[in-house]
């Protein structure tokens, strides 16, 4: 006689099967179909688009599930899922914001800038996005 291994079920899973089961025995039966199952499985949402806001005259403010990384490639600790980073060059936490752009006079507007004088546009400058 073969034993069965026990099967581990995440709780994500054994919602599921809790859930066909309802479905099936709310139509009087005894078996869970696959169609039953297909509707209970979470279909996983979307991700969440990262949103970069560049603030007036301050940081830039991401908000979104995001990876930062030093140009090495290691992951640099973020406990929050809105986050300021430095945009004036002048924090004491950069890449983070510490509100010195406030000390030092910082400016600079929310929306995109036009090219500096002196330099030429960069190819695509001020046409908005396809």
């Amino acid at each position: 006689m073969t034993r069965l291994q026990p099967v581990r079920v995440d709780a994500e899973l054994e919602a599921a099967l809790d859930a066909a089961h309802g479905l099936a025995a709310a139509d009087g039966r005894d078996r869970v179909s696959v169609e039953d199952l297909r509707r209970c499985v979470a279909t996983p949402a979307a991700p969440t688009p990262v949103r970069v806001t560049p603030y007036v005259d301050g940081p830039y403010l991401v908000r979104g599930p995001v990876r930062i990384t030093d140009q090495a490639g290691t992951d640099i600790e973020v406990s929050q899922r809105t986050v300021a980073l430095c945009r004036c060059g002048k924090s004491q936490v950069r890449p983070f914001c510490d509100g010195t752009h406030k000390l030092v006079g910082f400016s600079a507007p929310s929306g995109a800038e036009g090219p500096r004088r002196g330099r030429p546009a960069p190819p695509g400058a001020g046409r908005p996005p396809a």
